[in-house]
């Protein structure tokens, strides 16, 4: 790979694959990368500051965290300046890279729910605890139900469906960065275990994924109806605002 111009900014773009992509996530990796394609030439024929380089790497038939791993290593072997993951089964706006990026955050995500019901939001809190039969660190984390509507907003831990990385994570923190320990998702060990080193994690609730399902696509609209649908009473259960960033009912709120 040739030496990175001044004013570039390299982006290495993973998708990994546990089995096969969906016809509908396929599409939509097909859309995605044809506009990231204008986006990178856009910026080289009007010449802007800074303008995107973007690289591809998909990891199939393996394990997530082995895939993320070997994400990371190739976004710091090519001197990439972010790591941007989408996993197979994910409906994703065109522009997400651009608006993530835009918030220039270390990590941060946009809204996303599980595939099955309830469909939490995969936004979690992370309550951290001392074991004194191993004598050592552990946490619990759990969904944030009564999320903040369409703002920018740093939590504990997000998941991965769709993440923008800054890659000086990687090379501050040590490897194996997506091996688990504890019994919680990869994507959310990853975020408590930056936060140690300084890196904090967002979650942009106006930006919105779809989840593979089926018959259906999980978005936040078809959440609210089936949540309403079932009596879930999300306002009047989990009350406001919950626990977001390590902190107990507070809010940090982007600009």
């Amino acid at each position: 790979m040739s030496e990175k111009e001044p004013g570039v900014v390299r982006v290495l773009i993973g998708f990994p694959h546990e089995g096969m992509t969906g016809s509908e996530a396929y599409q939509n990796r097909l859309e995605n990368m044809a506009y990231i394609g204008r986006l990178q030439e856009r910026g080289k024929q009007l010449k802007e500051t800074p303008r995107f380089e973007f690289f591809q790497k998909t990891c199939g038939r393996m394990h997530v965290h082995v895939a993320r791993d070997e994400m990371a290593k190739t976004a710091i072997q090519n001197d990439c300046d972010y790591l941007f993951m989408i996993d197979d089964d994910m409906i994703s706006p065109n522009d997400l890279f651009e608006k993530l990026y835009a918030s220039q955050k270390d990590i941060i995500g946009p809204l996303a729910f599980t595939r099955n019901f309830p469909h939490k939001p995969v936004i979690y809190s992370c309550v951290a605890g001392w074991d004194n039969v191993s004598q050592c660190e552990y946490f619990t984390n759990y969904a944030v139900m009564k999320y903040p509507k369409d703002t920018l907003v740093q939590v504990d831990a997000i998941g991965f469906g769709a993440v923008l990385i800054k890659t000086e994570c990687f090379k501050k923190m040590p490897a194996p960065w997506f091996m688990n320990p504890n019994k919680t998702g990869e994507d959310i060990n990853f975020c408590y275990e930056a936060n140690k080193y300084g890196f904090k994690t967002w979650v942009d609730t106006r930006l919105k994924l779809g989840h593979v399902s089926h018959p259906l696509i999980v978005t936040e609209s078809y959440v609210l109806k089936q949540w309403e649908q079932y009596g879930m009473e999300v306002d009047k259960r989990y009350g406001q605002p919950e626990r977001l960033n390590g902190k107990d009912a507070v809010l940090t709120l982007g600009d």
